[in-house]
């Protein structure tokens, strides 16, 4: 079944990864207002690594808990309108992002170390991104700065809430951008 970006899902780790980076460039194409703009989105980075699932199929309620968090403001993202919200709903939305995306780390920390070093090192990113927004010309100025932190916190959280998801059905899918 193709989603809304034109990738088959579940057909292969590299595709999902790759429709999740389109999907978080165009959510910040969306999130920016700048539709009209040329702005291509950056190259997307080294994909995370390859998930390494817990021997159990049980999750904490706390691990849940942070995977739906997460995905939902990774969601939030991919609709935001940012010239209704203006650049502190932008940065609001990001930092939404970041503190889910620690909270996902801190709640995931023991089962999955080497995804969550990855997404630490997202996380700090994207704030440092985030530091950089003080006016509605910077976020459109910033558009592809932004995209690849989005896409790289994406990224690192996605082998951790995918692997989260088939235990915790609570856990949000993930949206892409609306077809304009």
């Amino acid at each position: 079944m193709r989603d809304a970006v034109g990738f088959t899902r579940g057909s292969s780790p590299e595709s999902t990864r790759a429709a999740r980076f389109v999907a978080a460039a165009l959510g910040c194409l969306v999130l920016a207002g700048c539709a009209g703009q040329s702005t291509s989105p950056p190259a997307p980075t080294q994909a995370a690594s390859n998930p390494v699932p817990p021997t159990s199929a049980t999750y904490s309620p706390g691990l849940c808990s942070a995977a739906a968090e997460f995905q939902t403001a990774a969601n939030a993202i991919v609709s935001l309108d940012a010239r209704s919200v203006g650049t502190g709903g932008v940065k609001k939305a990001l930092q939404d992002m970041a503190t889910a995306a620690n909270n996902l780390a801190a709640a995931a920390r023991e089962q999955f170390g080497p995804q969550v070093a990855e997404l630490d090192d997202a996380v700090a990113s994207l704030k440092g991104t985030i530091a950089g927004l003080n006016s509605q010309d910077s976020v459109s100025a910033n558009l592809g700065k932004i995209a690849a932190s989005v896409g790289v916190v994406e990224q690192a959280a996605e082998p951790i809430v995918d692997s989260v998801r088939t235990g915790c059905p609570a856990v949000p899918r993930v949206e892409t951008p609306p077809a304009s």
